[in-house]
């Protein structure tokens, strides 16, 4: 990765490792992400935490036979307890506690039915915090379904796709007849793009009518992306995809999709449309995996002027690397 990509294989923020029904009361669970082993649980509290999986002792990995009692987690190896922020309370056979048994606590944040992880290379706390998505758990929107796939590439690659709207028409080709009034927002951590496409569609095209409809793409820093879309067809079609690349070591991410769409007037017309959403979703990504896990990156890439605002996308994405390698892949063709 560091070969491929001229920045850290891991970008500072938020990103998913669990979902909120994949985790159960004093449930335990080993994680490896960023390169690293992690364990994940909830305590009797209902709270979920992240720590460094290896117990301070003897090495013993946490994930792996410990326990939670109450509002602890116990090695399996020697019974040493660690309260919620990594400190050791209780060692069964001794009175003495050594003052650096400790076990690294990761932020956490319990969110959207998502349990995030806030990564930083310096080991920072959050500079930024992850809002509520109004259509979580909405009566009026159907219940997110998830999707899953192991890519090898970097989360500011699955991203920028958003922002290169000539890869639409042509790797995936969605008919665009053109996009009216384009625009980008940038608010610290977040990156808005919105777009007002009309497209082409067979079935009204012959009465003389086009579709028209919205995009909006919000990034969350680089580990959680979501598009909103609306078309107007007859119907208002309304549907909320997350996109959610976590590192899993310098190669791979873990690449999580979830979607939603509007309840329409006929369960079995928003069963379809949601299907065929998902269907679609799936598809378009799975069309970027032998792209992504076979391209190279170009630090100055000869653009034309119908790319979209990749570059004002990579000059917003600077800010979560603690730092960034010499080496550089150059377009030598720029």
């Amino acid at each position: 990765m560091d070969q491929r990509f001229p920045f850290s294989p891991f970008p500072n923020g938020w990103f998913r490792v669990a979902y909120s029904d994949e985790l159960t009361l004093k449930k335990v669970v080993p994680l490896h992400y960023f390169g690293k082993d992690l364990v994940l649980f909830r305590t009797e509290d209902g709270t979920p935490h992240v720590f460094d999986a290896q117990c301070p002792h003897l090495g013993a990995h946490l994930g792996y036979g410990g326990r939670v009692e109450k509002n602890t987690i116990q090695c399996p190896f020697h019974g040493w307890s660690f309260n919620q922020e990594g400190t050791c309370t209780q060692i069964p056979y001794a009175n003495n506690i050594p003052p650096k048994a400790q076990i690294r606590s990761w932020p956490v944040r319990e969110i959207n039915g998502l349990i995030m992880v806030y990564y930083d290379a310096k080991g920072e706390p959050p500079s930024w915090e992850l809002p509520k998505i109004p259509q979580w758990n909405e009566a009026e929107w159907t219940s997110f379904k998830k999707r899953r796939w192991k890519i090898r590439t970097h989360p500011q690659e699955m991203a920028e796709n958003a922002m290169d709207n000539a890869h639409m028409t042509f790797l995936h080709h969605q008919t665009f007849r053109g996009v009216k009034n384009p625009s980008n927002e940038i608010n610290g951590a977040v990156f808005i793009r919105r777009l007002f496409p009309k497209y082409y569609l067979p079935l009204i095209a012959k009465f003389g009518a086009e579709a028209e409809g919205f995009l909006e793409v919000t990034c969350y820093g680089l580990g959680w992306q979501i598009g909103y879309s609306f078309l107007k067809v007859m119907l208002e079609l309304e549907a909320i995809s997350m996109f959610l690349p976590t590192p899993i070591d310098n190669e791979y991410l873990d690449v999580n999709v979830i979607v939603s769409v509007k309840k329409l007037f006929n369960p079995l017309v928003t069963h379809a449309f949601e299907k065929k959403m998902i269907h679609e979703v799936s598809t378009n990504l799975e069309q970027d995996i032998p792209i992504w896990e076979n391209k190279v990156y170009y630090a100055k890439p000869l653009l034309s002027e119908a790319d979209g605002p990749i570059m004002q996308y990579r000059r917003w994405a600077q800010q979560f690397y603690s730092h960034v390698p010499v080496k550089i892949t150059e377009n030598l063709a720029v």
